[in-house]
């Protein structure tokens, strides 16, 4: 009977012990999870010397696209007026939800920033997001770019709708220089941001992909070229693209959105009229990029988070203390024989 009642009492233990190791391996688990799902969904930065990771190429004429030293480099043409050229990669199969928070981000260098324009009259375009269908932007579009006034712009399209919104705040594009630029687009808050050097410049609302479930597009490159006042060519370098979506029951806090003064613009390729505003950066704000120099850093804007906040998640605390109550009944049980 001792030895049944030994026995008993023995295996008794052994499940107590069992069921507090668990909820420590299901803290584990779900933790970790948080660390898998903050993977961006695509990466490149240029290593493999090809563009094999990209759907598809365009090049236009008397344009350009290659990879050096694990940078991509892409040269194209001055334009005429009225007319664009262009050089740039895409990218398919991405997936955006009404509670999406989408994050595509690059390192970028523009061997000369245009200058000498009036607002909105030319640019240039590097990083898009875009409804896969119609790559023109009908179906929606955000477009990251240098307006031909020196100042960083943001393109929005939609049911061929143009908004075309300059930066107000922060430092503007330098030549030569290598800058890091976040696009990203909060669907579930209506909002779309544009960081440069880990600094918001540009935010606005949008509902262009707030409305319905889309399959898009990531483009890369010389997009767009319209800045017909150029140099014979226009050189842009870029790195380290990475494309970030996520859904609203993550750790997202995105930075609400900053006014902008906003023109309406035809679309892509004609020559708009000038803007009755003026929106120039702050001068107070004018201070240099505190990025660095070269393309192998990746800060996370200020005040958006791409990735999931990797602090403790007050959710994960339930199986801690079931395991804590488990494993002190355990230890006073032992005590007590």
């Amino acid at each position: 009977m001792r030895l049944w009642a030994n026995h008993m009492i023995s295996s008794h233990k052994k499940w107590v012990t069992t069921l507090a190791i668990l909820p420590f391996i299901l803290f584990v688990v779900l933790y970790a999870s948080q660390w898998v799902s903050a993977a961006p969904v695509f990466a490149d930065d240029f290593s493999t010397g090809t563009f094999t990771g990209w759907s598809q190429t365009r090049i236009g004429s008397g344009a350009s696209q290659t990879i050096e030293a694990g940078v991509a480099r892409f040269i194209v043409p001055t334009p005429l007026g009225g007319s664009v050229s262009y050089s740039y990669l895409i990218r398919n199969g991405f997936t955006s939800t009404v509670n999406s928070t989408i994050t595509a981000s690059q390192d970028i260098l523009v061997k000369q920033v245009p200058n000498g324009c009036l607002e909105g009259n030319g640019a240039i375009f590097f990083l898009y997001v875009c409804d896969s269908a119609d790559l023109a932007g009908n179906l929606g579009n955000f477009g990251v770019g240098i307006d031909g006034s020196s100042v960083w712009s943001l393109w929005i399209g939609g049911a061929t709708v143009y908004t075309y919104i300059f930066q107000t705040q922060g430092s503007p594009p330098a030549s030569n220089t290598w800058h890091h630029v976040a696009l990203t687009i909060d669907n579930s808050a209506g909002i779309v941001s544009l960081a440069v050097d880990g600094r918001v410049v540009i935010s606005a609302t949008q509902q262009q992909f707030a409305n319905k479930t889309h399959q898009f597009s990531l483009m890369s490159g010389m997009g767009e070229n319209w800045w017909s006042n150029g140099p014979g060519s226009l050189e842009i370098d870029v790195d380290n693209v990475r494309l970030d979506v996520s859904d609203d029951d993550s750790w997202i806090h995105p930075s609400p959105a900053i006014p902008q003064e906003t023109a309406e613009l035809p679309s892509p390729g004609t020559q708009a009229p000038a803007p009755t505003h003026s929106a120039t950066p702050n001068p107070s704000n004018n201070a240099a990029p505190t990025y660095g120099s070269t393309p192998n850093q990746t800060p996370v804007p200020t005040g958006i988070q791409t990735l999931k906040d990797p602090s403790f998640p007050l959710w994960l605390a339930a199986p801690v203390i079931v395991a804590a109550v488990i494993l002190g009944g355990v230890l006073f049980m032992l005590k007590k024989r």
